[in-house]
């Protein structure tokens, strides 16, 4: 038999001069010389396929050679010269090789139990060999083998290993097991759904400088992954965004494993939750967006991924086409004062950055255009169809007023709650509340309460801060009433459709504001 070459030969030899080490030696004279953490993970690498040969797979079968002993088959084992995989493969060129396995011959039970033995401890090796009693067996001091392996886990997307030193006489080695599995299941509404299981699931093992040599003291299959950890998970789709809302309450790391398979309508209000949790914990999620970009998901991108830039660059992109111009400000100072720790999470607010800057524009986004602001709250009063609490989340207090059923909205009713006025329609055919209409007359002050436009404009501000804000507002022609003077409407058309701003003008002064949705016209025609 070829004795194994994996007892520790650290080195491979260099040409004098070249500042390596200087001579080849022998597995058994190799030198006590400091391992590195590359070392460690190409050990970690060919040990976990040795480790393979008993719990996922089996050594290669030469199937013309075969051998039955009861119900059982087995094959000649062909294992001549055979070499083991390592996680980096050292160019000429360094100066100092990581360490590599030599290639094995393996003949005998013997042979496979000494090339275990040159990675593990012996009690590994012991519990290796009783996984499957029958797997390995000797036919006239040849070895042989059954055909056969558990499959590998459908759920592993793949791996990635880091190792660490403790102290002299120890390493860790973390191996990190990322899952992906996307299927379709039955929901409670009668319709097939996405369910994905997306995350990762860690196993430390241990590493240990014996009597013996280096042996791994602690192990695990190579695809190990836990679905059971807490930070794997398994979504369903339909069930957590529009049946229970759950998303709201997802951990950091939860919300970015939704984003991977979310698309759609599930996907808008998740990423701008995103981008607020970004804009309160901003280095949080960094930490979390920077593990997602370093991950294996980035390798497998397309179909049926999505562009994993599109999740890391998300805060930027919602920041430039969803946030009003008060929390633009916050954004744009934020993404100044950040100073990232590490460089991957310098690497991902670079993205937001970039995304950020080359999608904002001097102009709001249409949902946020046509809306008033609580200024205190930096809360989004929006036009178009409530759902949950009406209106908005908020529980208003104010005299309801039915005025009738309309040609267009449905049945209509009208809202005072003094600083704000509002008007909806009750659709007949399902009860859906849109809400059409908002004003507000109450002039800015100090003590709170009044309500302002996306742009900062309020009751009370003149007519010229009115064009300053809003260049492209024009006066209303043939505006009569008894208690304005006139009436300027901001009404751009195109992806605004029949939405406009009506500010109402009493000497020289802005004295109201409407937002509407004509739905089937415009006031400027």
């Amino acid at each position: 038999m070829r004795r194994f070459g994996a007892l520790l030969l650290l080195t491979i030899a260099l040409l004098a001069g070249c500042g390596g080490r200087e001579s080849p030696v022998s597995p058994d004279e190799a030198p006590e010389t400091a391992l590195t953490e590359q070392d460690v993970r190409n050990m970690y690498t060919a040990a976990s396929t040795v480790y393979d040969w008993f719990d996922l797979t089996t050594l290669p079968l030469d199937r013309a050679d075969s051998r039955t002993e009861g119900d059982l088959t087995y094959y000649r084992v062909d294992a001549e010269n055979l070499s083991l995989p390592v996680s980096t493969v050292a160019e000429p060129t360094d100066s100092t090789l990581p360490w590599q396995p030599q290639p094995v011959t393996i003949t005998s039970l013997a042979d496979l139990r000494e090339t275990a033995e040159s990675y593990f401890s012996p009690e590994i090796v012991d519990n290796l060999f009783a996984l499957s009693p029958d797997h390995y067996r000797d036919f006239d001091g040849v070895l042989y083998a059954t055909d056969g392996g558990r499959g590998s886990n459908l759920y592993l997307l793949d791996k990635t290993v880091a190792a660490e030193q403790v102290d002299e006489d120890h390493w860790t080695v973390t191996v990190t097991f990322w899952a992906d599995f996307e299927g379709r299941e039955l929901q409670g509404d009668g319709y097939f759904h996405t369910v994905a299981t997306t995350g990762y699931s860690t196993a430390v093992l241990d590493y240990a400088h014996t009597p013996d040599g280096w042996k791994f003291t602690g192990f695990c299959p190579s695809d190990g992954l836990d679905l059971e950890a807490d930070t794997v998970y398994t979504i369903h789709y339909y069930q957590d965004f529009e049946v229970t809302g759950a998303y709201q309450d997802y951990s950091d790391w939860k919300l970015a494993c939704y984003l991977i398979y979310a698309d759609g309508a599930y996907a808008e209000a998740p990423f701008d939750l995103l981008a607020r949790r970004f804009l309160e914990r901003p280095e949080d999620i960094l930490h979390v967006l920077a593990l997602l970009d370093s991950s294996p998901y980035r390798e497998k991108q397309g179909p049926p991924h999505p562009n994993i830039d599109v999740i890391v660059a998300g805060p930027g992109y919602t920041a430039a086409g969803r946030f009003y111009r008060e929390d633009r400000a916050d954004f744009e100072a934020l993404l100044d004062a950040l100073h990232p720790e590490t460089a991957a999470e310098q690497a991902v607010l670079d993205k937001i950055r970039t995304a950020y800057e080359s999608s904002v524009t001097e102009e709001s986004p249409i949902e946020t255009e046509f809306a008033l602001i609580v200024p205190g709250e930096k809360r989004l009063l929006t036009l178009g169809v409530q759902e949950g609490t009406f209106p908005w989340g908020y529980e208003l207090e104010g005299t309801v007023t039915y005025t009738g059923p309309g040609d267009t909205y449905g049945t209509v009713y009208e809202v005072d709650c003094g600083n704000l006025r509002l008007a909806y329609s009750v659709s007949p055919d399902d009860s859906t509340e849109y809400l059409f209409r908002l004003s507000t007359s109450t002039h800015y002050d100090q003590s709170g309460g009044t309500l302002c436009t996306p742009r900062g404009l309020y009751c009370g501000y003149s007519l010229a801060h009115l064009e300053e804000i809003y260049s492209h507002a024009v006066e209303l022609a043939g505006f009569q009433s008894d208690t304005y003077d006139a009436c300027y409407v901001y009404e751009p058309g195109g992806l605004a459709y029949c939405r406009h701003i009506a500010f109402y003008i009493t000497d020289g002064v802005v004295t109201a504001i409407q937002v509407e949705d004509l739905m089937d016209g415009r006031l400027l025609g």
